[in-house]
C-alpha cells in the first residue's frame, strides 16, 4: 500500500474539468449501465465489478438468481435499480478481470495505481441460487452465505494484487452498518477485507440534507462497524444547497477520515465548498 497519508477530501465527477479540485477524484470508467468512459489524467476509475445492465440484456443466465427464481435485473424488484451478474460464472470474472484491467492500464504512466470497485459483491440477502453458485458451495464445503463471501474475497484479493505494492484500493460499501449485514446481505466482509481495502467508501446520499440525525446515526455505525480502519462518506452534491452540503459533510467528518462529494454540476460551487472542508 502507499506510503503517503490518504487525502480527507475528495470528490466523484463525470466532469473532466473537476479533476483537480481535490486531491482524490474518483471517476466512473465502466459503470451499471455497461456505459465506458475514457480516464482523465490525475482521476482513479471506478469500476462496477459485477453489475452490468448490457450484459445481462444479453446473457440472461449470467445474472444473479434469487428466492422464487427472481432475476437481479432493473425493474424485476422495487429495490433493483441495475442487473446484478453472478461472478460464479467464469465469463463473469473474466469480464470484471478485463474492466479491472482496462481500468489499470488507463493509469499509464502514474506514480501510484489506484482503483474504486462498486458492486464487488452479491445483490442481496438469498441471491445467488443459480446451479453454479450450488455447486461451488458444494465443492468448497461452504454454505451459501460462506460461499458467497469466499467468492468476493478471492476476487478484490486478486485485483489487489494487480495494483501491485504501492497501490490504493478503494472499496465501496453498501450504507448499512449494522453487525452482519454486509456478510449476510451481499457477501462482503469488511474485516476480512481490510489487508487488502486502503479505504472504504460508503455512499450517504440524500437529495437536500435537510436534517442530519440519520447521517449522524449511519456515519457513527459505520464509525463503530469498521474500528478506525479509513472510509469515506460520500455525500451527494447534486443539486443540493450548499450550506446544508456543508453542514451535512462537516457532520460526517466527525465520524468518517473523510468525505467525498459526488456528482456536482457548478465547478464554482464545488471547488469553494472542498476548499471550506480542507481547512477543517
Amino acid at each position: 500500500m502507499a506510503d503517503s497519508p490518504l487525502p480527507r477530501i475528495g470528490l466523484t465527477t463525470r466532469f473532466a474539468s473537476h479533476v483537480g479540485l481535490a486531491p482524490l477524484a474518483f471517476w466512473e470508467t465502466k459503470g451499471v449501465t455497461g456505459a465506458r468512459r475514457p480516464l482523465p489524467a490525475g482521476a482513479v476509475p471506478c469500476v462496477s465489478a459485477f453489475a452490468d445492465d448490457a450484459v445481462a440484456r444479453a446473457h440472461p443466465d449470467w445474472v444473479q438468481v434469487g428466492p422464487g427464481g427472481v432475476g437481479a435485473v432493473r425493474g424485476a424488484a422495487p429495490y433493483f435499480d441495475w442487473a446484478h451478474l453472478c461472478p460464479s460464472h467464469p465469463e463473469v470474472l473474466a469480464l470484471a478481470d478485463a474492466w479491472v484491467e482496462e481500468a489499470v492500464q488507463s493509469q499509464a504512466g502514474a506514480a501510484h495505481l489506484a482503483l474504486r470497485l462498486s458492486d464487488a459483491g452479491f445483490a442481496r440477502e438469498g441471491f445467488c441460487t443459480c446451479g453454479r453458485c450450488a455447486d461451488g458451495a458444494g465443492r468448497r464445503g461452504l454454505d451459501p452465505e460462506a460461499y458467497r463471501l469466499h467468492v468476493t474475497a478471492e476476487a478484490i484479493d486478486r485485483w489487489r494484487r494487480r495494483l501491485g505494492p504501492d497501490g490504493r484500493l478503494f472499496l465501496t460499501l453498501y450504507p448499512d452498518p449494522y453487525p452482519g449485514h454486509l456478510e449476510r446481505r451481499f457477501g462482503l466482509d469488511p474485516d476480512r477485507l481490510r489487508p487488502w481495502v486502503d479505504a472504504f467508501v460508503v455512499p450517504l446520499y440524500d437529495l437536500a440534507y435537510a436534517t442530519t440525525h440519520w447521517l449522524e446515526t449511519l456515519a457513527q455505525g459505520f464509525a463503530d462497524r469498521l474500528a478506525g480502519h479509513p472510509w469515506y462518506a460520500e455525500l451527494y452534491a447534486l443539486g443540493v444547497e450548499p450550506a446544508r452540503l456543508e453542514r451535512a459533510a462537516r457532520v460526517a467528518l466527525a465520524y468518517a477520515y473523510g468525505v467525498v462529494l459526488a456528482y456536482g454540476r457548478d465547478r464554482g460551487e464545488v471547488a469553494a465548498l472542498l476548499e471550506r472542508l480542507a481547512r477543517t
